[in-house]
């Protein structure tokens, strides 16, 4: 599926906490600064960029994906500062299925604000880009991003071991599969 067929331009969508807009090169050193907590780096598969030059190559990369239409990642932005906190995404695009994901700033859990993200994001598949199905990988010891994708009732499909090895640490996880089907999403 080339999503870029059916959105022409990067979108912005607004709620009430954030807005989830196109990363720009301004946001690096957020970039930088979110991902080097451990607590955020945890439970993925990278620590995320090492230095600012890095930065600004991933926020690079994730802008071409969109361009060439095999990621659409965006920047979750505090709505007052415009100061990315977070990015959130769909990506792996085959045939009207998607794969979901997120991380965001230790500083702003548990405010809602991953909800409302998500809420925008999977709305944006179904609605928008006729997705039929949204799965998401987690780790398995990831507790908060189970418990938030079962609160838009996603299924726990089954659990992948030892799927995902960190690229630094080497540390392999078992991931679990969780999937969402559009007559199932309710905003």
């Amino acid at each position: 599926m080339n999503f870029a067929e059916k959105i022409k331009e990067f979108p912005t969508i607004e709620t009430n906490q954030i807005r989830l807009r196109k990363l720009k090169k301004e946001d690096a050193a957020s970039l930088k600064k979110y991902y080097s907590n451990e607590n955020v780096y945890r439970y993925l598969d990278w620590n995320g960029p090492e230095t600012l030059e890095r930065s600004y190559e991933v926020i690079d990369l994730w802008n071409k994906g969109y361009e060439k239409g095999w990621i659409i990642r965006f920047a979750i932005a505090d709505k007052v500062t415009d100061e990315i906190i977070g990015t959130i995404f769909l990506s792996e695009f085959e045939g009207k299925r998607a794969e979901v994901g997120y991380e965001l700033s230790e500083s702003y859990w548990r405010r809602g604000i991953m909800s409302e993200a998500i809420r925008e994001v999977l709305s944006l598949g179904f609605d928008q880009l006729g997705l039929v199905r949204i799965q998401a990988f987690v780790c398995a010891e990831n507790v908060a991003s189970t418990e938030i994708l079962e609160k838009f009732n996603f299924k726990e499909e089954g659990c992948l071991r030892q799927y995902e090895c960190h690229s630094v640490t080497g540390e392999c996880k078992d991931m679990l599969i969780y999937g969402l089907l559009n007559t199932e999403f309710q905003k």
